[in-house]
């Protein structure tokens, strides 16, 4: 007669956690989307009316968008650990969106570094 041992998790294997890190990421991304604005093109060059120039805080704007990309690209990257962790357990599904999320914030880091967004 065999005996079913339940499987101890890790912490990354955990449903809720790779469902936390999903949501979480999806938020901040929501968050990094209305911040947009602060690194666009009249943010650093100006509204184009006679004598408006780049914004006065213009470093801290992309300081600040530099942050909470990092932070949306990060939580990202856990949803994507996680789920892949949970997939290795129970045959999960791949995490296709959350994979999504991590192409999208570090295609945006790259678009913000060259300063593609500010064109």
């Amino acid at each position: 007669m065999k005996q079913d041992t339940p499987v101890r998790l890790g912490f990354f294997a955990r449903p809720a956690v790779g469902s936390l890190f999903t949501v979480l990421s999806g938020l901040s991304f929501l968050f990094l989307c209305m911040i947009l604005p602060l690194v666009g093109p009249a943010a650093m060059h100006g509204s184009g009316s006679p004598g408006a120039g780049p914004a006065p805080h213009a470093r801290a704007n992309f300081l600040a968008f530099l942050g909470v990309l990092l932070l949306s690209l990060l939580l990202a990257v856990l949803a994507v650990v996680s789920k892949l962790e949970r997939r290795k357990v129970d045959a999960s599904p791949m995490p296709y969106y959350s994979i999504g999320f991590v192409v999208i914030c570090v295609l945006l880091l790259i678009a913000l570094l060259t300063g593609l967004l500010a064109i």
